[in-house]
């Protein structure tokens, strides 16, 4: 670099050449915005410290900066000087044999370095971009610099204003460039595409149901990634951090050198009233059962009966206080609810002993009343035992396939009210079960 600025710069005082006095001036800042970038990276490369967790590599982008700044103020003073040239000021320009030999060295020099360079792209590195703009520059401008020396050969000696006029609206765009994408940078701007490839790529994990909030940013050539994702309620812990490894190590293989931060929130269902009331309610301790649950709307206004099952050896009083602490709970869970009437009731016992009844008739006059609804009604089976409460009565039985649930337990309850009439002690309980189809 320093001998392509002496080269050319005893050059363009010999021929008097401006667009080789512009590209000697071009080397002499892209010496200094190179030892600029190259002190920018060695600082950015160092690690992350408790001053800068993110790491350093913006110092790199500062340089990028500085350097995009440089190649702008070397275009103004390019331009004042080919605005004097056109404005009358008296100029020589002699074609001569060294102006064409100092420009070939140059451009040799310049094609090394661009091609240097293009090979370094894979880095990802903002300063072997800016690197590169000047190189291809340096390149493009020598290039000019043979076309003004060409024009002032054949008798056309304004060429080399020309050329430099080229030189310095190239040097205007590459700067420009160079500011704006080191300015985005340093402000965590990123752009639409890179966040729309990196939201994409994190929804392709089958689990992730939701991309609920995600934050990118650029520090040199590393890419940082912070991002909400909401995976079912029911997952454990240990599936929601497998889910976060695998879209960790998707986001790396896409974006290459990275920092990704996943945190797992569970997507947030609009839960039944039903369900947040029986919930509420199982909550109260001394409850032992909740059914016959209805919410019923009225003028926007909800109210709210249950039956629930509690010790039958409880007194009143405190059987009240369990109903009390179950509405204070189902109105906290629901404000908007108008009334709420629960009805208490004894629970069965949990568990108790028994013995098995062995009565052949009895199954048969069972297994008589189940078949003899229509459609098909089968029984699978029938088991006879006596408890404390009384005879217990256990069938399952199957039903068409076809019939609603509703359309079972209507069925179902005529079963049992017939059993009943043969047997007022018996404890009916009938399980569906769908016909077989195969």
């Amino acid at each position: 670099m320093l001998s392509v600025v002496l080269i050319e710069g005893v050059a363009s005082f010999a021929t008097g050449s401006l667009a080789l006095a512009g590209d000697a001036a071009h080397a002499v800042f892209d010496a200094i915005s190179t030892l600029i970038l190259f002190v920018a990276t060695n600082l950015s490369l160092k690690p992350a410290d408790e001053d800068h967790t993110y790491g350093h590599g913006k110092i790199e982008t500062l340089g990028a900066l500085t350097a995009g700044f440089s190649l702008l103020v070397l275009a103004g003073a390019l331009g004042a000087l080919a605005l004097s040239r056109f404005g009358g000021a008296t100029y020589h320009v002699e074609a001569s044999f060294f102006g064409y030999g100092a420009a070939l060295y140059t451009l040799v020099v310049e094609v090394l370095r661009v091609a240097i360079l293009t090979a370094g792209l894979q880095t990802d590195s903002l300063a072997v971009k800016a690197g590169l703009y000047h190189a291809v520059s340096d390149f493009a401008s020598t290039g000019l610099v043979f076309v003004g020396l060409g024009l002032t050969s054949v008798g056309y000696p304004t060429g080399d204003t020309f050329a430099s006029i080229l030189i310095i609206s190239l040097l205007i765009i590459l700067s420009a460039r160079l500011i704006y994408t080191s300015t985005l940078e340093l402000s965590d701007a990123v752009s639409g595409k890179l966040v729309k490839s990196i939201m994409d790529e994190i929804k392709r994990t089958d689990e992730v149901l939701k991309v609920k909030e995600l934050r990118a940013r650029r520090a040199g050539p590393m890419t940082h990634v912070d991002a909400v994702i909401a995976v079912s309620p029911y997952a454990r812990v240990t599936e929601a951090d497998t889910i976060a490894s695998r879209v960790e190590t998707s986001l790396k293989k896409l974006l290459g050198p990275s920092s990704i931060m996943i945190h797992i929130e569970p997507l947030e269902w609009k839960i039944p009233l039903e369900l947040q009331i029986r919930e509420a309610t199982s909550r109260v301790q001394g409850v032992r059962g909740v059914h016959n649950l209805t919410v019923t709307t009225i003028d926007e206004e909800l109210f709210v009966t249950l039956h629930v099952q509690v010790d039958p050896r409880l007194a009143l009083d405190h059987a009240h206080e369990i109903s009390e602490s179950i509405e204070k709970a189902i109105r906290a869970t629901i404000p908007k609810i108008r009334q709420v009437t629960i009805h208490l009731e004894p629970s069965i016992a949990e568990s108790s002993s028994g013995r098995k009844i062995d009565d052949h008739a009895t199954s048969e006059t069972v297994r008589r009343i189940v078949e003899g609804y229509p459609d098909g009604v089968n029984v699978s089976s029938i088991a006879l035992y006596s408890t404390a409460e009384g005879m217990r009565v256990n069938i399952r039985c199957r039903f068409n396939a076809k019939y609603t649930i509703a359309e079972v337990h209507d069925v179902m309850t005529k079963i049992e009210n017939e059993i009943r009439l043969q047997y007022p002690n018996a404890i009916v309980t009938i399980q569906p079960e769908p016909t077989s189809t195969e």
